[in-house]
């Protein structure tokens, strides 16, 4: 995922939080490294997007080996053994 680096133009935008998470936010300023609300909620954000392409590739993974007829589960099972001996053959040198 892109990021951002500090002299990229940003994107300024409004949002409404319960007074128990800004407290929680305002909080973490006292932590080394927390400069600012923005910077606390871009990071947030950024690391959910993160989580949810790596829970949608997950899904996919998911959804792909469950389409997946008998006989192709079967090969995939063989492939899996023989590139786990092949591994252990490797490692154990």
């Amino acid at each position: 995922m892109p990021t951002v680096t500090d002299r990229s133009p940003k994107s300024k935008i409004t949002v409404t939080l319960s007074p128990d998470v800004v407290r929680q936010l305002d909080a973490l300023l006292d932590l080394p490294g927390n400069r600012s609300r923005s910077l606390l909620v871009e990071e947030a954000i950024r690391r959910w997007l993160q989580e949810h392409a790596q829970k949608q590739i997950e899904r996919q993974v998911e959804d792909y080996y469950l389409s997946l007829s008998k006989a192709e589960r079967k090969e995939n099972e063989a492939w899996s053994k023989t590139s786990a001996r092949a591994a252990k053959y490797i490692w154990d040198k």
